[in-house]
């Protein structure tokens, strides 16, 4: 049976299940304390969505809090084998659904999709479907497998039955339409949404403390990565982009660099191998996965976060680093541009390594008050442009 968890958010009245709000199910793929992925910034939207939304959430995996802030009712899909999580999955929908709740949002949830789809004729439900960015792009060379194809045709079909294709930034709308056979009409945009209580700058004094205690001198410009360790996010551009910033012995930028590489994934060992080049001279360190909770510090002592996608879609790694005011320097893919804003100087043509090295070593030659400056500026736009408040607001607009 599903583990179920009922009860009102604190401080609000009966009335509110009266029926007069919308009802939503969102459906969390992975959610746990020391949660690494991006479903740690969930919790957040979800409290400022249950203002304006009666909110239930199905967690598929992980083990979630007892509680979630704005969440009126909480379930954990049961289930371990891949049958038995159909099964689970299916149970959920119908609690779900005599629940009173029949519409769902979900992200990258494949298997419920297809349990709400193959159910449709029983509970009528409504299905909100979240896709951004181009999940079957390859490295040149690279045979597509036979698994891979079936879950393209899988993405395909069920983007094409749901009720509507919800993504963003504004850049990925028509990209996504196009790309899974959608009418604009069924089309809908949802930014993403950050934490900027979370995700803030410290003081000097706290910057300072926490630089020496992560073993980094005030004298180093440390240019920060944080995403998923693939072909897709970059990583293979990372040594190369050190070595460009630490080529030439009378540039002084170049002996003050140090990259961090903050992540997990199928490149990791080959930077693994690319770290010990003695040509970077030690200066590429490899953390590993970090949990969300502790990024805000690496983030916010960090002099510059460097993201060098071939794919992206609307990449929360640069509202984190926005919000906690550090300058960025990216490429186009997806709709990164669409995140920093038009305007936005350091801005790389997706694969341009040139490009990325220049941009960084303009960031390093800024003094330390005009790179605040500038982190203020991308800070602002993610407290105007991408709050929680903002997106539950135009969640409650596609409801």
């Amino acid at each position: 049976m599903a583990d179920v968890t009922q009860g009102r958010t604190d401080g609000e009245p009966d009335s509110a299940m009266s029926g007069s709000r919308p009802r939503l199910v969102y459906v969390i793929p992975h959610l746990s304390e020391d949660e690494s992925e991006h479903f740690a910034h969930i919790p957040a939207l979800l409290a400022a969505l249950g203002n304006r939304v009666d909110v239930a959430v199905a967690v598929e995996r992980g083990t979630p809090p007892a509680r979630l802030a704005g969440v009126r009712l909480l379930m954990r899909v049961p289930g371990r084998s891949r049958v038995g999580r159909m099964i689970g999955t299916a149970l959920t929908v119908h609690r779900l659904s005599r629940a009173g709740y029949r519409t769902y949002f979900l992200r990258y949830s494949t298997l419920f999709v297809i349990v709400l789809l193959l159910t449709y004729p029983l509970y009528r439900n409504r299905i909100l479907l979240w896709r951004s960015g181009l999940a079957e792009l390859r490295e040149p060379g690279q045979r597509t497998s036979l698994r891979q194809r079936g879950q393209h045709a899988v993405n395909l079909v069920t983007a094409r039955l749901v009720h509507c294709l919800v993504t963003g930034p504004e850049t990925m709308v028509p990209r996504m339409a196009g790309l899974w056979g959608v009418p604009r009409h069924r089309m809908r945009l949802l930014y993403n949404d950050i934490d900027t209580e979370r995700f803030s700058p410290l003081s000097a004094e706290a910057r300072a403390e926490a630089r020496a205690r992560l073993g980094w001198s005030e004298g180093e410009f440390i240019l920060l990565f944080v995403h998923r360790l693939s072909f897709r996010r970059g990583t293979r551009l990372l040594a190369p982009l050190l070595k460009a910033l630490l080529s030439g012995a009378e540039d002084p930028r170049g002996a003050r660099v140090r990259l961090i590489v903050v992540g997990d994934g199928p490149d990791r060992p080959l930077l693994t191998r690319e770290a010990a080049d003695p040509a970077l001279d030690g200066r590429m360190l490899l953390l590993g996965a970090v949990p969300n909770r502790d990024l805000p510090e690496l983030y916010a002592a960090a002099d510059c976060v460097v993201m060098p996608s071939y794919e992206e879609g609307f990449p929360r790694v640069l509202l984190e680093a926005m919000a906690c005011g550090t300058p960025v320097v990216t490429t186009d893919a997806g709709g990164s541009a669409d995140v920093v804003g038009a305007g936005y100087p350091y801005v790389a043509r997706v694969g341009n390594l040139d490009a990325l090295a220049t941009h960084v070593r303009s960031v390093m030659d800024r003094p330390y008050a005009d790179r605040c400056a500038m982190g203020l500026l991308l800070r602002r736009r993610a407290q105007k442009e991408f709050s929680p408040e903002r997106v539950a607001e135009m969640f409650e607009a596609i409801l």
